[in-house]
């Protein structure tokens, strides 16, 4: 794939990455707390769901640390965080896995 030497400065043209400071750490921080979260299911099964769904069901009515306390979740803790890490390498070491096919033959 080649990709035009523009792309290398894009970023000047989306303000709310230099004009917001950590605008993009709710994303980071969304992102692997879904991953936590679903290793968390991967753990518990069936037990998660309901929980998981209360948690779904309280919006944005309070801080994550205490809808997610709540469900029985501590996101002070290690453990929760690297359960995110921890999926992410299994999905990082399965594409590593992969052949690559190349597509001009």
């Amino acid at each position: 794939m080649e990709i035009s030497d523009e792309f290398n400065i894009e970023w000047i043209v989306i303000p709310h990455i230099y004009h917001m400071p950590f605008y993009v750490y709710a994303y980071a921080f969304g992102q692997l707390l879904v991953l936590s979260l679903y290793q968390q299911y991967l753990e518990e099964g069936e037990a998660f769901k309901l929980r998981y769904l209360d948690l779904l069901a309280a919006g944005g009515s309070d801080t994550p640390i205490h809808l997610l306390g709540k469900a029985g979740i501590d996101i002070r803790s290690y453990e929760f965080w690297q359960g995110g890490f921890d999926v992410l390498s299994a999905a990082v070491d399965e594409l590593e896995k992969l052949e690559i096919v190349n597509s001009t033959n």
